[in-house]
């Protein structure tokens, strides 16, 4: 039976209440901004830190405390008691999981202000196949826009994960090869550009 409760949970995982939610309040903390309740759970299951049923036990838990709230877009935070149980406790959890856990989500947080700052339009093309246009923003500003046509959904979607990994690379590659500041060579079957500064 206690299979059931470590599916998924990896070598060094947690497998206690108390530290699930140690971790918890330790990754909202110093994330430092609200996360939504499927990405924090997300996180500590997809990350294989603890299981689903514990994890969500223990969100329950802390909200019940008052140590973390959930917002009507079930975005959660910790309150000013939440924050200091996962500074002061931290150390109970493993530097790996704490580490792990606080990366998963800054890099969610930094992905979630790209998309927020940043524009994809992928829209059905009258002869078939997708238009897709990448939009990189300077507030309501276009710095640039490029449209491409591709031929089915999944490479649409390809595009748009690649754009929104880092879009400024796709405006910093443009306008250094437009200006004349890139360095270009052939290597093999390769190009290799060089950006300018």
């Amino acid at each position: 039976m206690s299979d059931a409760f470590t599916a998924g949970v990896e070598p060094g995982g947690l497998t206690t209440a108390q530290e699930i939610k140690i971790l918890l309040c330790y990754m909202l903390h110093s994330a430092g901004q609200p996360i939504h309740r499927d990405q924090v759970t997300e996180i500590i299951v997809g990350g294989g830190m603890a299981n689903y049923f514990d994890t969500e036990e223990a969100i329950e838990e802390l909200l019940r405390l008052q140590h973390l709230v959930q917002g009507e877009d079930r975005m959660l935070a910790t309150t000013i008691t939440g924050g200091q149980i996962g500074e002061s406790l931290a150390t109970r959890i493993p530097y790996t999981l704490r580490e792990r856990s606080v990366k998963s989500a800054l890099l969610l947080l930094r992905r979630r202000q790209i998309e927020k700052d940043n524009k994809v339009d992928i829209q059905p093309a009258e002869e078939g196949g997708y238009r897709v246009t990448c939009s990189v923003m300077d507030g309501k500003r276009t710095l640039l826009s490029v449209t491409m046509y591709v031929v089915d959904k999944w490479q649409a979607e390809q595009i748009k994960e690649q754009f929104l990994t880092d879009p400024s690379l796709l405006y910093r590659t443009n306008l250094s090869v437009l200006t004349g500041g890139a360095q270009m060579r052939r290597a093999g079957t390769q190009l290799v550009i060089q950006l300018g500064e």
